[in-house]
Parts: structure tokens; sequence; C-alpha cells
């Protein structure tokens, strides 16, 4: 696992911040950057819609996917689309167009394909992962671990009673870059689980970063 220890949750939100405007400058005219949902990754959203770092953004070159979403409205709180307008979304200066919330699996695939091509090659590719070790809404055991040629699935499991949609393990695995941001000593279990070869979603994802606290990190194997 190639993991970074911040020391808190405010030390992984500045790296965070500070990884995402690397992956910026490091793209070519256009930036495609994939968020996720969950708690963690509004600090970090917060902080680029901050003084301090919202001007170091060239916004008009954003291109803003969703990882997943549940299939709720999409002004509705428990919509991952909401939550990162109401951190980010709506306190940045990206073209709307330029911003593509998720509502339908065949037609964001159909999105995906003609703006990328073969390959949904973001150029960064943001990811949470849940207590049991899930990512996106690719849960474990859930079969949607085995789709091999879609990018974009309805997933048959219903996980605290909403359906969702969600990029399946082929399209995560073809992002240019890719980071896991992970806090809170509920996530040791799954680290350390992921860390000794278990085959958890979150785990299945190739080539991937990792950025944690102190109490996620609890879980890594020593070295």
């Amino acid at each position: 696992m190639n993991a970074r220890v911040l020391p808190d949750t405010e030390a992984l939100a500045r790296a965070s911040a500070e990884l995402v405007l690397e992956a910026e400058a490091a793209a070519g005219e256009r930036f495609a950057i994939c968020l996720t949902g969950g708690s963690t990754p509004q600090a970090t959203h917060r902080l680029l819609a901050s003084d301090e770092y919202r001007g170091r953004a060239d916004w008009s070159r954003w291109h803003v996917f969703l990882g997943d979403e549940r299939r709720v409205p999409l002004d509705d709180p428990r919509s991952n689309y909401f939550n990162a307008r109401q951190s980010l979304l709506d306190h940045v200066p990206i073209p709307a167009g330029q911003i593509h919330p998720l509502t339908d699996a065949d037609q964001y695939e159909g999105l995906l394909r003609a703006f990328f091509g073969e390959a949904p090659r973001f150029d960064l590719l943001m990811l949470g992962m849940g207590d049991d070790g899930h990512t996106a809404s690719l849960f474990p055991g859930s079969v949607s671990l085995l789709e091999s040629e879609r990018w974009v699935i309805a997933p048959p499991d219903v996980v605290q009673g909403m359906s969702r949609l969600t990029l399946t393990l082929p399209a995560l695995d073809a992002a240019r870059r890719t980071v896991f941001l992970v806090a809170g000593a509920a996530k040791a279990d799954p680290i350390r689980r992921i860390s000794a070869g278990e085959q958890l979603p979150a785990g299945m994802v190739q080539g991937a970063e990792w950025l944690l606290d102190e109490a996620a990190a609890a879980g890594l194997a020593p070295v």
C-alpha cells in the first residue's frame, strides 16, 4: 500500500488540497477530476474554495465528474453532488457545463466515452473508503465487482435503503492518478485487512495513493 500518514484530519485536508493543485498543474488543456462522496473529502473541498486556495486554481479548465451517487434528487442532502456543491462547486467559478452530475448509468457512460474515448483517464480520481472497505458504491461481496466491460452501472445492491449508481473497477483503474482520503479509527480495521492482502473493494483499485490520518493508519502492517 502506497500510504502517506498525516497527523490529523486538518493536515490530511491540506495535503490533499495540495495534491489536487499538483494534479491540475500536470494536466493538459483541461483538468478532469472525479470527486468522491463521504465526509472526509468535504474538508478538502472547503479548503480549495477558501481564500487561501481559490486563487491558485484555474477553474476554467476544470471538468468535474462523480464516482458514485445515491439515487435521490440532486438537491437531497444525501446526494454526493449536493454535498460537493455545498462544499466546493457553488463557491468557485467552474463553468456550469463542465460540472457533470451522475443521474443515469447509460447516459453517464455515454458522456464519459464521448469525453475520454477509449478509457476514462481522469487526471485525478479522488476516492474514500467506508468502514466495511467499500469504495464508490462497490461493496464487499457484490456482483458489481465482477463487471469487466461497463464503466457505469446501477448496482443490484440496495444499501441503507437506497439504490445507487457507480463507476466500476475498470473505470476506476483507468485514472491517471488516484488518491484515497481516509480518516478515523473506524477505518483502521479495513486498512489493516487491505494492507494484509485481503481483497476488499477499496484495495482492488489499482495503483492508488493513500492519504491517511494517524487514527486510520493504526491499521497499517509494520514495515
